[in-house]
């Protein structure tokens, strides 16, 4: 079975006549119950007083004259001539004594179960259906010797319901005219209110339509609307402002790795050519095979970090969690990086360390370290020093790695752990593929840490990692 998919305004409209319906439905069921009865009630309160009124008459006076005057005797006991009204006395073998119709039916004879009920001393209430109009009665035994509760007479007194029925018949037309008219205003008054509220919708997705890669800077205006509606543009204008951000980035890394592979393939491609011109000797044939092995080093160098990166953001990458001494991981990064010093003429200062252990992937806590001294002594020039310590701080191990080289400029550091950022543009390509800081960067949040840049130009810089212990 095919499901049929309503607009949303359409079905909050129909949910709400539904509702509507069910609430005025069951209210006006109630009201139109609760009338019937309080009317009924007063019927027979008024019929009842009658005969009681009839019957303490009779029980205090012992006349019997009655018989002979009913509709006298009745003026003068009520103080008016009832009208509408049936009202007979009858023995208690059920033969009527006196009689009064002023209803336009003919009141037929009370049954024998009315009798019944009658004779043991109980009032009992009826309504004649079987005739037309339709007629309320009472009955009320008159009972002279309460000793023995001997029923003598009957007192029945009755009343047409033809106001009755009217009443309720007009009551009932009026409710089936109303309560669909009202559903109907309000199913239409409902749909409008819901279209005017669901328009912001609309001009949702039609600046979403018109938004492509080109006008990504196009924002959903509504006005200053704070309601749900307002939050939803608001959030999608985020959205859209980070898919921006997003797409220049990528472009941006699409420019750096080809312009990071474009400079060693050229080189390689000079190299060759040159080598080809003319006939050379081995030793040429070396250095040139030489250079161009370390240009594909680099490229593997920049390929490796990529593929590294890539798994890095989409979860790939797994880590081993194990106990690692910070100390003898430092020591030993230090003794790697300390050839790679000496030949630049830079000092390797290892300070005070405190023996702590942390639980991470030590492989991964190694390279991050390795690229963040290397880093450094890069960007050292000869003379200068490197210095490293480590202690508690909170909880978290912290590593300083400080240098006195270039240092970075106040507006770049936002952008240190970018991808290919490169903060001194005149460095010599040896300087690496561009990837270390971002690594480093993923290893230590990876590691539920942080690292931290200080740094000036001309004032050198000061790497601040917290690992949690």
């Amino acid at each position: 079975m095919k499901k049929i998919n309503l607009p949303i305004k359409w079905r909050l409209t129909l949910w709400y006549g539904l509702i509507l319906t069910l609430i005025l439905s069951i209210f006006s069921s109630g009201v139109y119950i609760y009338f019937r009865n309080s009317l009924q009630k007063s019927i027979d309160a008024k019929i009842k007083s009658i005969g009681e009124i009839l019957s303490s008459s009779m029980t205090e006076g012992h006349n019997t004259s009655i018989f002979g005057n009913f509709e006298r005797y009745l003026e003068n006991v009520l103080g008016r001539k009832p009208k509408g009204k049936f009202i007979q006395i009858m023995d208690a073998s059920g033969k009527i004594g006196a009689k009064m119709n002023d209803v336009e039916t003919e009141v037929l004879p009370s049954n024998f179960k009315t009798l019944e009920k009658v004779l043991n001393g109980e009032i009992v209430y009826e309504t004649i259906e079987r005739v037309h109009p339709r007629l309320r009665m009472v009955t009320i035994p008159i009972i002279e010797n309460k000793e023995n509760r001997k029923v003598t007479s009957i007192v029945q007194i009755g009343t047409s319901l033809e106001d009755f029925d009217e009443t309720m018949k007009k009551l009932l037309i009026i409710m089936i005219i109303s309560i669909p008219t009202s559903i109907g205003v309000s199913i239409v008054g409902g749909y409008f209110l819901a279209k005017k509220a669901f328009r912001p919708v609309d001009q949702i997705r039609k600046a979403a339509v018109k938004i492509t890669l080109s006008n990504l800077g196009e924002k959903i205006d509504i006005g200053g609307r704070r309601d749900e509606l307002g939050r939803l543009a608001r959030t999608f204008n985020e959205m859209i402002s980070r898919l921006r951000d997003s797409f220049l980035r990528i472009n941006q890394f699409s420019i750096d790795v080809s312009h990071e592979l474009k400079t060693p393939l050229t080189i390689l491609k000079g190299q060759t050519e040159v080598a080809l011109r003319k006939e050379r000797d081995n030793e040429d044939y070396k250095s040139i095979l030489k250079s161009n092995l370390e240009e594909i080093n680099r490229m593997a160098e920049i390929i490796d970090d990529l593929l590294l990166l890539s798994k890095a953001d989409t979860k790939e990458v797994k880590l081993s969690a194990e106990d690692v001494s910070m100390r003898d991981l430092i020591a030993d990064v230090c003794m790697n990086v300390k050839i790679f010093a000496d030949n630049k003429g830079i000092e390797l200062m290892i300070k005070e360390l405190e023996d702590i252990k942390i639980k991470g992937d030590e492989l991964k806590l190694r390279r991050m370290f390795l690229n963040i001294v290397e880093n450094g002594i890069k960007y050292t020039p000869p003379g200068g020093k490197v210095e490293i310590s480590s202690f508690m701080n909170n909880g978290y191990v912290q590593i300083d790695i400080r240098d006195n080289g270039v240092g970075i400029a106040e507006d770049d550091i936002k952008f240190v752990f970018d991808r290919f950022y490169r903060g001194d543009k005149s460095r010599k390509r040896e300087s690496g593929s561009g990837l270390g800081l971002s690594i480093s960067k993923w290893i230590a949040d990876v590691h539920k840490g942080t690292i931290e840049v200080k740094s000036g130009l001309s004032e050198g810089s000061l790497f601040s990692i917290k690992l949690p212990v």
